[in-house]
């Protein structure tokens, strides 16, 4: 293996280990703050990314894409056509009610009479009916980053990524984390050791070189004195 071609794969390791290294961070931030949250969503400096579990947002973005959500401070502030993720009740696989997120797009503001916000009437941009449970402010959990309506009516495309909601799924389980995470660090750290040793051996076979060439040189030299002086 000649020495560019190690320069480039000690680079390429080390680009990989720094890329998994923050990966591993980001889950980390978000584990350790949905457990501290109220609403046990967690967040990188307020952002957070959703996995789309289902079609009713088609076309806009469907299941298995990943969409960047930023936590609501002021519910007041958010607009018809916003798109938002929030806790409600959700039917699962085995037709159990259970507490759930949901995102879909706001279709209507009810006010109290003081002018704050009521509830949010929502609904899946694939259906045509808006959804039966009204969304209390305290529900919100975050808007879509650039999400809401533009000046022509039209919506804007908020912030996705698509299909990487379901490699997001598997990184946060055990699993995804054992073999995307904890292995390839394990592998890096194996790797950055050998080099370090291997460096140390040419080092060291490098010093033994140059003792060898200076005993050979004095041995020379004393050679050369003893046959001046016969």
């Amino acid at each position: 293996m000649n020495a560019k071609l190690k320069n480039a794969m000690g680079v390429i390791s080390d680009i990989l280990l720094v890329v998994i290294i923050v990966i591993a961070i980001a889950i980390t931030v978000m584990t350790f703050t949905s457990k501290s949250s109220d609403n046990n969503v967690g967040n990188i400096l307020g952002y957070t990314p959703f996995s789309i579990q289902s079609n009713s947002m088609a076309p806009t973005f469907t299941s298995g894409d990943l969409i960047i959500g930023k936590e609501v401070t002021n519910v007041n502030e958010l607009k018809v056509g916003d798109v938002i993720t929030y806790s409600t009740v959700l039917v699962d696989g085995t037709g159990r009610s259970v507490r759930g997120n949901n995102t879909h797009r706001i279709y209507d503001i009810e006010l109290n009479p003081d002018g704050t916000v009521s509830c949010f009437e929502t609904k899946g941009d694939a259906g045509d009916m808006t959804d039966a449970m009204r969304v209390l402010p305290d529900e919100v959990l975050a808007k879509q980053v650039n999400s809401g309506i533009n000046e022509d009516g039209t919506y804007k495309n908020g912030v996705t990524i698509k299909s990487l909601g379901s490699a997001l799924n598997f990184l946060q389980s055990r699993t995804g984390f054992m073999v995307c995470i904890i292995i390839p660090l394990a592998l890096f750290f194996i790797w950055q050791i050998y080099k370090l040793i291997a460096m140390f051996m040419e080092v060291k076979a490098a010093d033994i070189d140059e003792d060898t060439k200076r005993r050979a040189v004095e041995e020379y030299l004393a050679e050369q004195a003893k046959a001046k002086e016969e």
